[in-house]
């Protein structure tokens, strides 16, 4: 211990501190919401309390970063001075107290709301009614109450640090080279802790906290301090600002229409119960996110480089629809909207959203029917936040790259999909022995930089982004033929779509190729091959599965069973403009720069039919931007996960 720099085992020692204040705040969340754990294990309640340190540590590393560092160069002079020890553990006895008040802030917001702490809890400072809520937090003396708690932590916190820098010792003992390895070691270790991961692509979100199905222990490892300082981040994106197209009322009117519900349920407004007459199958569901898999990389739509010779096939021989779009540019998109089937809005990241919101969609719909439900993808599963978001949306069971050996992780993407699918066999064979049917979704990776193409697979084509779509279709092969050898093949329904597609075309200013994707639903013993025409979207993936497994459930998002029902446009994103299409029309609209243009895209018109048609461009806009304006509203009003009040 006497090598060990002063600094450094001041710093450890006020961790330690600190640490255990923030338990006791979370050991005090937990005896007060104890009716709201269920069912449980002590071990994930011990597993709560572990991830609730890494969420500490990360507000730890924030507030005390700069002190560190002038900690750090302060010792190096090798004396001590007093004047330094009450500045420095008056600094940090302030700061932290702030993190105390928040945390103590947290537990009635909690209780109110089941949240954790977050920037909603500040809304009322742009209302003007911030008098009356004062008056309103002073007059409850629950509140008043929490602020005691708050002082006892900021005494404690102040006694114990200012003992351990009073009692520190070694401060004319400096060892360079010790001074040095400690340094960079202690630094290291604390802008670590402040990203909390050390998987490269994506620091720790919110979502991590979500380790289970449990939504209270998922909440419970949450620091308050973390979620109001990432919401407040969150906030200020102007790529997440609420959108404003015209006025709630008029929206979901609008929507309501376009959906068809004449008779709207008063809580929830796109909220419809569908009722199937068909016989109700339990069909396992398996559905195939592919990267980047544009409808025109497929001979369907016209590529004649042979890139995907097994999808062309599977679109000669299942129910697919050859009008689909995605509705985003990027994966996070694509995985919310065929996860939840709701559109994205312009950059706003609906994965990141804080509170992490719950939806009625494919996995949790059929989670309440029974099924076990499972996510599967090559890489890392935190990255967009996505792990956190389908924990919290019905999905039980997460395989990522922690799960597949490392020697088989090939680049930051992960696993080759063909790995992906092997190593799901033996899942699929151990879910399908539970006697349950099961729901699990798979996004692939391959077909997206950085590129990585396995040995044992030989492509015709010499362009290395030609040889993995090639690839890419090939590991699709294998999977079908894997899965048809298993006894649940006949009795699974297979979907094929495409997170988004690529931007293999510029004939407009928004590439259509870039939301062209293939739509497929795949199950030889008990679905009929048609080709379809009609517009689709991949927010419709979800009730047309509901569909052709016979359920009677709630709709309570934006898609439709393709089957029986029709879609008069299909609408999609890109980052500062949208489009609207049909089957003869494309509308692309830019609103920051009010630029329009009405094209007759099947013929490849550049010409803008804008100002000869504006009836038609003006009935395309008002029927994407109230869809968007209502899924802002379901969103902001908590509507997204429909409740019985009957």
């Amino acid at each position: 211990m006497k090598r060990i720099p002063v600094f450094v085992k001041i710093t450890f020692k006020l961790y330690l501190l600190l640490i255990a204040i923030y338990f006791a705040f979370r050991a005090a969340l937990l005896l007060l919401n104890i009716d709201r754990v269920g069912e449980t294990t002590f071990w994930e309640v011990c597993q709560a309390f572990v991830m609730g340190v890494r969420f500490d540590i990360v507000t730890i590393g924030f507030v005390i970063a700069i002190p560190t560092i002038v900690l750090t160069f302060f010792s190096f002079f090798g004396k001590k001075s007093r004047l330094f020890e009450q500045i420095y553990t008056w600094v940090l006895t302030v700061c932290f107290t702030i993190t105390f008040g928040i945390c103590a802030a947290d537990i009635p917001y909690f209780d109110q709301f089941f949240d954790r702490f977050n920037i909603t809890a500040f809304e009322w400072m742009a209302t003007g009614d911030s008098v009356f809520v004062f008056k309103m937090i002073f007059e409850e003396p629950t509140y008043i109450l929490m602020m005691l708690p708050v002082l006892a932590c900021g005494f404690i916190f102040w006694f114990f640090a200012h003992r351990i820098i009073k009692r520190s010792t070694g401060w004319e003992s400096v060892n360079y080279v010790h001074y040095g390895v400690a340094t960079v070691l202690l630094w290291g270790l604390v802008f670590i802790g402040m990203r909390g991961r050390l998987n490269e692509k994506s620091p720790i979100m919110v979502g991590t906290a979500y380790f289970c199905n449990n939504a209270m222990l998922n909440q419970l490892g949450l620091n308050p301090n973390f979620t109001l300082a990432r919401s407040w981040l969150d906030s200020k994106d102007p790529d997440n600002q609420k959108v404003v197209f015209m006025s709630d009322y008029d929206a979901i009117t609008n929507v309501q229409k376009n959906l068809g519900i004449e008779n709207p349920d008063k809580e929830f407004p796109i909220a419809r119960e569908v009722v199937n007459d068909t016989v109700s199958n339990d069909y396992n569901v398996i559905v195939v996110i592919m990267e980047g898999m544009s409808y025109n990389k497929t001979a369907h739509g016209g590529n004649t480089r042979n890139l995907t010779p097994f999808l062309d096939s599977l679109m000669c021989n299942s129910l697919s629809f050859n009008n689909c779009y995605t509705t985003g540019t990027h994966t996070y998109c694509g995985i919310y909207s065929t996860s939840v089937s709701y559109p994205v809005v312009f950059r706003n990241h609906a994965l990141k959203r804080i509170p992490v919101l719950q939806y009625d969609g494919l996995a949790a719909t059929l989670q309440k029917n029974g099924y076990q439900t499972a996510y599967f993808t090559t890489h890392d599963k935190e990255f967009d936040n996505v792990a956190g978001f389908l924990t919290q949306n019905g999905v039980e069971r997460i395989i990522s790259q922690a799960d597949y050996p490392v020697s088989e992780v090939k680049t930051t993407l992960g696993v080759p999909d063909d790995y992906m699918f092997r190593f799901a066999m033996p899942i699929f064979d151990e879910m399908a022995n539970n006697n349950r049917p099961f729901c699990v979704t798979m996004m692939t990776a391959s077909d997206h930089g950085p590129f990585y193409i396995p040995d044992y697979f030989k492509a015709k084509n010499d362009d290395i982004r030609y040889q993995i779509t090639e690839y890419a279709d090939w590991s699709l092969r294998r999977f079908i033929e894997m899965a048809s050898e298993k006894p649940w093949f006949d009795n699974t329904l297979f979907v094929f779509v495409a997170d988004h597609g690529a931007a293999l075309d510029t004939d407009y200013s928004i590439p259509l190729s870039y939301f062209h994707t293939p739509l497929v639903f795949y199950m030889p013993k008990h679905l009929q091959a048609i080709e379809c025409e009609a517009i689709a979207s991949q927010m419709d993936v979800f009730p047309t599965v509901m569909g052709i497994l016979g359920k009677t459930y709630v709709n309570n998002t934006f898609g439709i069973d393709l089957r029986s029902e029709g879609r008069r446009y299909a609408y999609f994103m890109g980052d500062d403009k949208y489009g609207v299409i049909n089957g003869e029309w494309l509308l692309i609209n830019k609103p920051s720069e009010e630029q329009k243009g009405l094209y007759k895209y099947v013929e490849k018109e550049k010409k803008n039919y804008i100002l000869d048609y504006p009836e038609i461009a003006n009935e395309m806009q008002k029927y994407a931007e109230s869809s968007w304006q209502v899924s802002d509203y379901q969103q902001d009003k908590k509507k997204t996960k429909f409740l019985s009040h009957e």
